[in-house]
């Protein structure tokens, strides 16, 4: 926000909305049923970034090289 990046906001309101959309979007009761399967995942954790980074004042994140294409790994170590 400083530098002019970002709209002037309330960080902490904006922060704990966008907490609260990731996990209910992911993780949450409101998630959907289909993300064992990694294609819908990375579908899904693509239209998450996008909404979030939209929500806070970034409207062309794919044009700016902030949402790219990515392998996710197949297996995720917990706690490293």
């Amino acid at each position: 926000m400083r530098a002019g990046h970002l709209p002037v906001q309330d960080t902490a309101l904006a922060a704990t909305a966008l907490l609260g959309a990731l996990h209910e979007s992911l993780v949450g009761p409101l998630a959907p049923d289909n993300l064992d399967d990694p294609a819908r995942l990375r579908d899904a954790v693509q239209t998450v970034t996008l909404l979030a980074l939209r929500s806070v004042g970034v409207m062309d994140a794919r044009a700016r090289g902030l949402v790219v294409q990515a392998v996710l790994p197949t297996k995720m170590l917990v706690g490293a």
